[in-house]
């Protein structure tokens, strides 16, 4: 298996590598709503065990450099201090990506998908803030024209697999921008678009970030897929239970919209009440994850089906920390 990552805390035998958790959250402040400060969280690795040499809330650790010396990273933070639903869910499927990414705060390689998310996201949330002050909807060919400059922003940053064609992806993303135009967007009326919150959860501090509130209190959360959705899965669950309980003014009434990258573009529409269980599994789960995050051991799960080279940036990372390879797909 390899070894573990051992961080700031009292070293602990690694579990199984089966056992992964995670932890994921780019959020911005929407100006015109009450935002929240997004906190900084961790740092540091080694390239078989991370060794402890500094003080119980900071980590010290040395990190391999290109010529074979080491360099050495600071973990200035509080481990966990501020989690949010992809952050225990990432942390759920994989511990070592998590601590490679928000502990060592490495660089997370973006593949084709999220950039294409990321571009649709911005294009159709510009038209939903201008609908605000004018309860109008953008033209069409102008939201895909800011889909377009999304875009062309995301390739420069993005990692293209073998056989990915990037003008086939723009040109999808154009038709699900207009599609979700033409169909969808005209029944939306939005209160808060891009809505920073956050709030305290079983005694854990949670943030998160909703896409869309509508005057009804309704809350509209927009994503990509490759196929289409048939339910709604337990951690997307857990996601949408989170967001009730710490968006003001939400109802517990969501719906999900999934614009599909099928070779027919589809945008389908589901909607979900969080339910008294779903509650439940943020009041049990934010403490349990927050208290595993704080071990010191972070073991990969190479059984993930997400465990692959196109779906991790961290790959690389993960191979020479803990031996064995990482299928390429």
């Amino acid at each position: 298996m390899g070894s573990a990552l051992n961080t700031n805390l009292i070293p602990q035998p690694c579990e199984t590598a089966g056992l992964g958790r995670g932890f994921v959250e780019p959020h911005r402040l929407q100006p015109s709503l009450p935002g929240l400060q997004d906190l900084p969280l961790f740092s540091p690795i080694h390239a078989t065990s991370t060794e402890l040499i500094v003080a119980p809330e900071t980590a010290l650790s040395r990190v391999p450099g290109a010529n074979g010396a080491n360099r050495v990273g600071v973990a200035s933070a509080p481990v966990a201090a501020l989690l949010s639903p992809s952050q225990v869910r990432t942390f759920l499927a994989c511990q070592a990506r998590w601590w490679f990414k928000y502990g060592l705060m490495l660089p997370d390689q973006k593949n084709s998908s999220l950039a294409l998310g990321l571009a649709i996201h911005r294009a159709l949330e510009v038209n939903f803030q201008e609908k605000i002050q004018t309860h109008e909807d953008l033209d069409t060919a102008g939201v895909v024209m800011l889909f377009r400059d999304a875009w062309m922003e995301q390739v420069g940053q993005t990692h293209f697999m073998e056989g990915e064609n990037q003008q086939d992806l723009r040109r999808t993303g154009e038709r699900l921008v207009a599609k979700y135009m033409d169909e969808i967007a005209p029944q939306v009326e939005p209160a808060a678009v891009e809505l920073d919150v956050a709030g305290e959860i079983s005694g854990v501090a949670v943030r998160g970030r909703v896409d869309i509130l509508d005057v009804d209190g309704q809350i509209i959360d927009i994503k990509t897929a490759s196929r289409r959705p048939s339910w709604v899965s337990p951690d997307y669950a857990f996601q949408l239970a989170t967001y009730r309980q710490i968006t003001p003014g939400a109802s517990g009434e969501v719906r999900i919209d999934s614009l599909v990258k099928t070779a027919t573009p589809q945008v389908v529409q589901q909607t979900y009440t969080v339910s008294e269980a779903d509650l439940r599994a943020t009041q049990i789960l934010f403490p349990m994850v927050q208290e595993a995050m704080g071990s010191g051991v972070y073991c990969p799960n190479r059984q993930s089906l997400l465990c692959g080279q196109k779906h991790c940036g961290f790959w690389k990372h993960c191979e020479q920390e803990f031996g064995g390879s990482v299928r390429p797909s």
